[in-house]
């Protein structure tokens, strides 16, 4: 391997910096002579680990070479208005959350990665005319070629999917970005599985939040609305938020008509809303790595299905909803109606409190998908579940038929997941298709054809 040194166009910066808000640069003119590209960059203010108030570089790196990289660093130099030197800045690779890659991360060919650089300004009130970034990496020289994916299995992106909203059989919206931020923040696009295009979208979340939503939401200050998981029903009439207390609400779309859906929460860190219908949900609540999950599920109109979280057996996995909120597929250690401590998964009927053993296994941790139960509306039943757990060690695809108490390996996954990392799995309108979802420094976006794998029901 050989070492590098990228010197990237200039960043032309915007005078007004506001609290937090970052502030578009010009990007990077891409050159094939300059391999490693920034671009979307733009200054924000942060408060760094001693409680003061910075400059941060923020950006997006992009390896438009033929080779992969290792080892990326990057420094920043600041001007002002008169070409004078007035600041410098050492920064790195992270996560869509803001966490720093290892610095063996291999930065493969066509890969998109944010940056962030802190500024070290000479004078308090200087004044930020550009910075010019260098960046620095190892070119990986010889490496091998990614694993093949199974049959039925396409990787669509290798950007830190959050969440998959199906628009129907064929057509897909998704997220990128940190799961613990709001959805009005993330960057979302649109795939269609019968054309294979792939398009950015315009935020359909942002345009509903102003400052009359929040203040009626009790959301004005910036740290409760941060905290609010504030999330939109697919059907688009109403929204779900925790106030300053972790109370759960539901609201009109202009925040009227507020409805509370559980409390008792204050000490429980809601991690996420998942919609299983276009208007009912599962929210779940975790904290550190290794605590188990609670679970509650409602609908839009504030009306709770499941007993209050805190009243469910804790799960230590995701736990995953059925399409009516009234099953919740859960994996742990648990007293059977035999008397035995059985680890494996069970399903809750969270409305009668049936709870049976499906079958017994070794679960993962919170980073795994949740499990996906098919509801069979005519016999109002849960019959199938779609899971994601390792199995010797490999991440696998499998489906528990539960009228015939078999699990069967549909597929191994391409999922390399770190302790902090999230992902899901989102089934289409008409049971086809699963879209596979996962964060951190090997995150993306897959679709799995059904048909493709074996068969679940023999």
């Amino acid at each position: 391997m050989h070492r590098m040194k990228i010197l990237c166009a200039a960043a032309c910066l915007s005078a007004a910096l506001g609290m937090g808000a970052a502030v578009m640069a010009q990007d990077a003119t891409p050159d094939p002579d300059v391999p490693l590209v920034t671009q979307n960059v733009g200054l924000s203010e942060q408060v760094d680990i001693y409680g003061r108030t910075i400059q941060v570089a923020l950006g997006e790196l992009v390896n438009a070479s033929d080779v992969p990289y290792a080892n990326i660093a990057l420094e920043a130099t600041v001007y002002d208005a008169d070409d004078e030197i007035i600041g410098e800045g050492l920064g790195f690779l992270n996560d869509a959350c803001g966490a720093g890659l290892l610095p063996n991360y291999l930065f493969t060919v066509g890969h998109i990665q944010d940056f962030s650089i802190p500024l070290e300004l000479y004078e308090d009130d200087a004044f930020i005319d550009r910075v010019e970034i260098e960046v620095t990496g190892d070119r990986a020289g010889f490496t091998l070629p990614p694993a093949p994916l199974p049959d039925g299995i396409t990787r669509i992106s290798d950007q830190e999917v959050v969440t998959v909203e199906w628009q129907g059989a064929d057509s897909l919206r998704y997220a990128i970005g940190c799961p613990r931020d709001l959805s009005a923040e993330w960057k979302y696009r649109q795939y269609n599985l019968q054309t294979d295009v792939d398009r950015a979208l315009v935020n359909p979340y942002a345009p509903l939040i102003n400052d009359e939503l929040r203040t009626r939401l009790n959301l004005a200050d910036p740290l409760i609305y941060d905290n609010s998981r504030l999330s939109f029903a697919p059907n688009g009439a109403r929204l779900v938020f925790q106030d300053a207390v972790n109370r759960l609400y539901t609201a009109a779309l202009d925040g009227r008509l507020q409805r509370q859906a559980l409390g008792g929460m204050n000490s429980y860190s809601l991690q996420s809303i998942q919609w299983v219908n276009d208007s009912r949900f599962i929210a779940t609540y975790f904290g550190a790595v290794g605590d188990p999950a609670l679970y509650f599920t409602g609908n839009a109109e504030g009306i709770a299905i499941s007993p209050p979280a805190r009243n469910n057996r804790p799960s230590v996995i995701l736990p995953g909803a059925s399409s009516d909120a009234r099953r919740v597929v859960i994996a742990g250690t648990f007293s059977t109606s035999a008397g035995q401590n059985l680890t494996g998964y069970y399903i809750h009927v969270v409305t009668n409190g049936f709870f049976e053993l499906l079958f017994e296994a070794q679960p993962p941790g919170l980073n795994y998908p949740q499990p996906v139960p098919i509801l069979d509306p005519e016999e109002d039943i849960v019959n199938l579940i779609y899971i994601a757990r390792p199995v010797d060690g490999m991440p696998m695809l499998q489906c528990y038929d539960r009228d015939r108490d078999v699990l069967t390996d549909l597929a191994p996954l391409p999922l390399t997941l770190a302790d902090g990392d999230r992902s899901g799995l989102f089934l289409s309108p008409d049971q086809s298709t699963l879209a596979l979802t996962a964060t951190g420094a090997n995150g993306g976006l897959w679709t799995i054809d059904l048909a493709a794998l074996p068969s679940c029901t023999g």
